[in-house]
């Protein structure tokens, strides 16, 4: 039997902003499934905000920081300047688009969000994806991280596939899954 990983400290605050259209959304990221998800990836003491937000602030969000007008999966504001400060940062998920990636993707709800905060708690911590090599390290925390929390792999199709048997007729390849974007740095 495995050790249980480390706990570490967490203040977790939670804004829902995304309005009635929303409502099974907001039924489903409890708050005990958001601290669990947060908890997770966390590989120190943390203080971290989770915005759920509507297509219109995400897009505002997104064009206001990166400079890409259009509303985007998940957006993280990490506030640590120097790796010895503490971790702090506010991790806003757009509904409208995490629904409609995960309908294009045919996973659950639940699914996307349990990926995309693990992804956005990461990033809250220092990890990109910006060249290959961070890609590959974030992508794999993100899986093993997930694994562990009972989620199928988020990036299995983009993975080439086990060699064939000799004969056998390749199958289709599925579309990958949209990636989500970098972090959005401050002005």
């Amino acid at each position: 039997m495995s050790a249980a990983a480390p706990r570490h400290a967490l203040t977790l605050t939670s804004q829902f902003v995304a309005g009635a259209d929303f409502a099974a959304h907001k039924a489903l990221l409890t708050r005990a499934r958001l601290r669990r998800w947060v908890q997770a990836a966390l590989l120190a003491d943390a203080e971290l905000t989770l915005r759920f937000v509507d297509a219109e602030e995400g897009q505002e969000l997104n064009r206001g920081y990166r400079g890409k007008d259009y509303a985007t999966n998940v957006l993280t504001f990490a506030y640590a300047q120097h790796e010895s400060d503490p971790v702090s940062g506010d991790i806003v998920l757009c509904c409208p688009v995490v629904e409609r990636e995960a309908n294009e993707q045919g996973i659950a709800l639940e699914a996307h969000y349990a990926h995309l905060i693990v992804h956005g708690v990461l990033h809250a911590q220092g990890y990109d994806h910006e060249d290959d090599d961070e890609a590959q390290e974030m992508e794999g925390l993100e899986t093993e991280i997930l694994a562990g929390l009972g989620y199928a792999d988020p990036y299995a199709s983009e993975k080439p596939a086990a060699a064939a048997p000799a004969g056998a007729v390749p199958a289709k390849t599925a579309k990958p899954a949209a990636k989500a974007p970098a972090r959005a740095r401050r002005a």
